[in-house]
C-alpha cells in the first residue's frame, strides 16, 4: 500500500461511525419529537441540509415513516445537494 493510500483508508473507515452516530443522534431526537407530541421544528430543513446527501435522505425517509414529515415535499436538487456548512450563506 502506498504512504497516501493507508492514511487513506485509515481516515475512510474512522469517517463511517461518526456519521452514523450523527444519523443515529438525529433520529433520537426525532423519536423524541414524536413521542412528546411536538411537530417539525421552524430550522429542520436547515438541520437536514447541513447533513452529507446519504444522511439526509435515509433521514427524510424516516420523518415520513414515523408520520413527522406529511407536508412539503424535497426537490431532487435539495435531496443530493452537498452538505452546507455553517459559514455558507442560506438560501
Amino acid at each position: 500500500m502506498t504512504r497516501i493510500g493507508l492514511p487513506l483508508l485509515i481516515a475512510c473507515l474512522a469517517a463511517g461511525p461518526v456519521a452514523a452516530a450523527g444519523l443515529d443522534g438525529f433520529r433520537r431526537t426525532a423519536d423524541e419529537w414524536l413521542l412528546t407530541g411536538q411537530g417539525l421544528p421552524r430550522d429542520y430543513r436547515v438541520t437536514l441540509l447541513q447533513m452529507d446527501s446519504a444522511d439526509r435522505l435515509q433521514a427524510i425517509a424516516y420523518l415520513r415513516r414515523i408520520g413527522l414529515l406529511t407536508e412539503r415535499p424535497w426537490s431532487l436538487d435539495d435531496l443530493l445537494r452537498p452538505a452546507a456548512t455553517r459559514t455558507e450563506p442560506r438560501e
